[in-house]
Formats: C-alpha cells, structure tokens, sequence
C-alpha cells in the first residue's frame, strides 16, 4: 500500500469514526443513566399498559415466527391482529431476527429498546453533518437525540415510537427538497436513488406516524420549493418520494387489506374522534418546560402543576433545555428574516444564513402541524386517520438541535479567530523587537500557528452531553424498578402454579372481560392487564385479548355479564377448566365474586392467589 493508499484509508476511517463514537457514547450514557449492569433483562423496564401489548407480540413472535395470530389469546377463537391494521412493519422483523438469540419476551423488549438508542444517534449525526454541524458538535448532539426527552416518555409502551432512528434520515430527505437538492438521479440505480429509496422504505416500515408526518411536511416543503423557483421537476421528485412512502406503507398495510376483504370489516377497532386531534396535539409552553419527573425539584414541581392544573396535557411532550434553545433560536430566526425579507444584515455566509432559514421554515411547518388548533385540527375535519399530533415532536427536536450546532459552531469559529488574530499580534509584537520587520514577523507567526478549534469545540461537546444526561435521563426510581419485578415475579409464580394445576391446553376464562384493546380502564385495570397471565404462560390458553368486534370474540366476553352459576353452566360450552379473577378490577377487591365462584364450583380447596393478592384462580373442573 503506498502513502495515498493509506491517506487515503486514514480519511475513511476518520469519515466513519464520528458516527461510532455517537454509538457509543450514547449507548454508555444510557447504560449508566438507567443504571443497566443491575438490570434484570428478563424483566421489561415497562411492565404495566400498552407495554405488556407489546410483550404478547413479541412472545407471539417467539412463538409462531410474526405477530398477527395468537391463538392462545381470544380463546376459543383466538387473537387475529390483523383486524387492527399497523404498519409499522420493521420491528416485528427486527425481533423475528432477534428472537434467535433469546427466548424471553422482557429481554427481547429491553434489547429492542436499548438498540434504539445508539441507532438514534448514528442517524442523528448523519443529519447534523448533511446541514454543515461539524464532526465534534455533531458527535455531542447525536448523543442528545439519542437520548430525547421523547424516548424515555414513549418507553416500551410506545417502542415502535421510541425507535424514532429513522426520523433524522427522512428529514434529510426534506432539507434536500428544501434547499432544491435533488433526491434522484437519471441513473436508476445510482447511489442517490438507492439511499433515496432505502431511506423511504425504511420510513414507511418503521412508523406510520412518522411516516404520515414526514409525508405531509413533504407536500409543504415541495409546493413551496415550487412556488420559489418554479422547478417542476425538483416538484415532481418530491413527490415520488411522497409516492414511495405511501406506495411502502401500502405493502406493509396489504396483509391487513386481504383479511378485512376476507373476513369483513370490523368496524369496532381504530374508533378515533376527530376532537382527538387537539386532545393530543402540544401547546409551545409543554414543548419548553422542563421534562416530567425532572431530576432538579423545581423543574419537576413546575412540570407537574403543569400537566396536573392546566388543559390538554397531552401525551407530555418536552424537548428538553438544548432542543428548546434550538427551537427558541429558530422561531425567532424565521420572525427575523420574515419581518427583514430576508435582507439581514448578519454577516455571515449566504449557505448558512439558508441553512437555518430552512430549517425555521421545516420547524414552523412541523409545528403548525403539531399544535393545539392547528392544521391538524383542519385536518381531522376529513377524517384523519393520525389523532396524536403531538408526536410531530421529535422531528422538531431534531431540526432544533440541528440549529444549536450550526450556531454553536459559528460561536466556536468567531472566538477562535478573536484568539488567533490576539495570538497574532503578540507574535507580531514579539518579532518587531527582534527583527524589526513587523509586517513580515506577522505574517510568519500568523501562517506558523495551526488552528485549534478542537481546543474550544470538544470541551463544548462534552458539556453538551454533560447537560443532555442530566437533562434528558430520568432518574432512577428504584422503588418503582422493584415493584416492577416484583409484580412480574409473581405474575410468573401465579400461572406457573395454574399450570401445575390444570391439564396443558386448558382455557382460563379471564373476569371481568374488558374488549381488546382500546378500552377505557375498569376500576384502573387496563384490557392490557388481562395479557400479564398469558405473557408467562407456555401451554394455556386464556379468553382475554381477542380483538372486539368479531362475534366469536364478543360473545365469549358476554359471558362474563351473566350471574355466577349460569356462567358456570355456560362455560362448560366452551370447555373452559378453570377461571380467573384480576382483582384489582373490582372496588372490593374482587371479594364478592371469587366467594361465589368458590360457593358453585365447591371446590374452594382447590382456589388460590398470586403471591401478590392480585389474581385468583378458580378450578371450574375436577
């Protein structure tokens, strides 16, 4: 290998560095931050809501391969997901793919999790550096993506919003379109065509919120790319990218499409309310305000009156303190080139002066879209099918941490010239009493001295991601992480006692019945609570957690409504063998039905509890 063969193996090495270090130090920060070494992986982080929906898909996927039949779930009929129509296709692959190297639905949730970290930061950097941040910033603010605000928010209860990776990828996509860049080539299978196309799909695989948001802020960057340049051609490949997210999303949904023209519709999933578009829209104070739970008491104190006193608290969206400056910075950058016509006097480059304008213009987008009144609200007018606006969120968080770079960085270079032109004039200073030729001396001592931004630029980084950890990680509640096991410990005990006790593939009939999923909570128990018996099951099957509106599914949960001994009765028609009480369902502790169950079935030897009081187990057959 001769010298240019290794330079030139140096510089690729170097190209790639950043986005490892951002892996990295982004999967160190959360390591610590949620104190990981003393995890029990086999026990999710979220053990309560939509995460234990999420632990039936993945342990459905251990099980059977995909996701969208179950049937232990729904019992007799079984659970058929595809009635509830998702695209968000890429994480059941990812966990087809992971289940191979464990057997544990709470370790292959936190292994998913965890992933999406380091992921979010080697597509954040990628953002940072197409915008002109350089390598050190983009290092620092990779990591603070990573670890938004958002992610902990969403959690596992949201994992597939949680793995928001693929949002700084399609918002490359729009500032391209936005800045007139093209996306395609004449080449069908370019380089540029197949990073267009491979980002797209990955798009519309991974999210459907995230998929209808960028496809919208799209329409919005293209019309009025248009409008400026009257390019109809950049026009147009704006919108085959819009065409390929709806065409993947199509492919993704097909599944869903045969089984309804199969089995009809059902009409009673996906009920959303078009004032649910302002419900879950955000307000500019929640997107500024400290996050909840805040490690500092008085920012948590300040969220919490917040959340708790005034209206429409959504799903608590918060950027955290960088991203908001960024978005801060940006709305009063747009207000100023508005209200200037973009004549301002600020003396920079004509690039980065319409680097952050189009960033400003993509944020204000984002946020008209977001807010509480809205083009959401317009939007929900026709039917929308997209009620949760305030998600729009961490596309903002981006583009905010986008500007705090490109400003942070001008910062860094107007301090380093101040020092260097200092520097200068004191060598200069210095070789006029030796020499006594000024101008030469100057000029030497100004060509001799290298610059050193990484000098200002990497302390500046490390605080960065000093502030982010603080900021953005949510302290450790370790109470709550050993509730948490200890309700998943005797959930386990509990059902591995049932199963002791009842033949294998015997039928639990699960009270009360709460219709799956979407239903209002009964006394606090969520429908995803009557999953948790199931989740550590191997050879029963259980009557919760079939899909509402199919008549085999509504008329087993029917049965619940009737008195005690005609349930009896009416349970040997499905050849149930035993029943199953969440008492946690009821206001006196489910005492009143397990006596009467215990009084008809006379076998109250044979009844017993969870370790923890919550569930009882009734034997219907000898």
């Amino acid at each position: 290998m001769n010298t240019l063969d290794r330079a030139a193996a140096r510089l690729t090495t170097w190209r790639w560095f950043p986005y490892a270090l951002a892996a990295l130090l982004s999967l160190v920060a959360v390591w610590f931050g949620l104190d990981l070494w003393h995890l029990d992986w086999r026990v999710p982080l979220y053990y309560t809501g939509d995460a234990l929906a999420v632990g039936s898909h993945f342990k459905t996927i251990i099980e059977t391969g995909w996701f969208t039949h179950q049937p232990d779930l729904g019992a007799p009929y079984g659970q058929f997901y595809n009635d509830y129509p998702q695209a968000d296709n890429l994480h059941f692959i990812a966990a087809s793919v992971l289940r191979v190297f464990t057997s544990d639905f709470g370790a292959l949730m936190n292994i998913s999790f965890v992933i999406g970290f380091p992921l979010a930061a080697v597509t954040a950097v990628w953002f940072l550096r197409l915008v002109g941040v350089s390598r050190t910033l983009s290092v620092a603010l990779g990591v603070a993506f990573s670890i938004a605000p958002y992610h902990f928010i969403k959690g596992e209860g949201h994992l597939f919003l949680a793995a928001y990776f693929v949002v700084p990828l399609a918002l490359g996509i729009l500032y391209l379109v936005a800045t007139g860049q093209p996306v395609w080539s004449r080449r069908i299978l370019s380089r540029r065509n197949l990073a267009t196309v491979g980002i797209l799909v990955l798009l519309g695989t991974a999210s459907s919120y995230y998929s209808v948001f960028v496809a919208l802020v799209l329409a919005v960057a293209g019309l009025a790319k248009l409008w400026q340049t009257h390019a109809w051609r950049r026009f147009f490949g704006a919108a085959a990218a819009g065409l390929v997210i709806a065409f993947t999303m199509f492919l993704n949904l097909l599944p869903d499409l045969i089984y309804r023209l199969a089995n009809g519709a059902n009409e009673a999933v996906l009920v959303r309310s078009p004032p649910e578009a302002e419900l879950y829209s955000f307000k500019i104070a929640s997107l500024l305000l400290p996050v909840p739970g805040h490690r500092f008491a008085p920012f948590a104190n300040l969220r919490q009156l917040y959340d708790t006193y005034y209206p429409l608290p959504s799903e608590a969206p918060a950027l955290g303190l960088i991203a908001a400056a960024g978005f801060v910075a940006l709305i009063v950058f747009a207000v100023y080139f508005l209200l200037t016509a973009g004549k301002t006097r600020w003396r920079a480059p004509r690039s980065y002066v319409r680097t952050l304008s189009v960033l400003s213009g993509l944020t204000l987008v984002a946020f008209l879209f977001g807010t509480v009144g809205g083009l959401s609200t317009l939007l929900s007018f026709v039917d929308f099918p997209i009620r949760s606006w305030n998600r729009i969120a961490i596309l903002i968080a981006m583009l905010a941490l986008a500007a705090v770079g490109l400003l942070l960085d001008r910062a860094v270079r107007s301090v380093m010239r101040r020092a260097e032109r200092r520097a200068a004039a004191r060598d200069a200073s210095a070789l006029d009493a030796a020499s006594g030729y000024g101008g030469i001396g100057a000029s030497a001592a100004s060509a001799a001295r290298p610059r050193r931004r990484w000098l200002v630029a990497v302390p500046l980084a490390v605080l960065l991601m000093v502030l982010a950890v603080w900021d953005q990680i949510p302290p450790i509640d370790h109470a709550a992480r050993a509730a948490t096991v200890a309700s998943f410990d005797s959930d386990e005990a509990f059902t591995k006692q049932v199963e002791q006790t009842v033949a294998s593939g015997c039928l639990l009939y699960q009270l009360p019945y709460i219709a799956f999923p979407e239903s209002p909570p009964v006394n606090g128990a969520t429908d995803a609570d009557e999953l948790r018996p199931f989740l550590h099951s191997t050879d029963l099957r259980w009557s919760a957690g079939g899909i509402k509106g199919r008549a085999p599914v509504d008329e087993v949960g029917a049965l619940a409504s009737l008195p005690v001994p005609a349930l009896v009765m009416a349970l040997k028609g499905i050849d149930a063998c035993g029943i199953v009480v969440d008492r946690a369902a009821y206001a006196d502790g489910g005492a009143a039905v397990v006596d009467q169950l215990e009084s008809v079935t006379g076998d109250a030897a044979s009844s017993f509890d969870s370790p923890d009081g919550r569930f009882s187990f009734i034997r219907t057959v000898p």
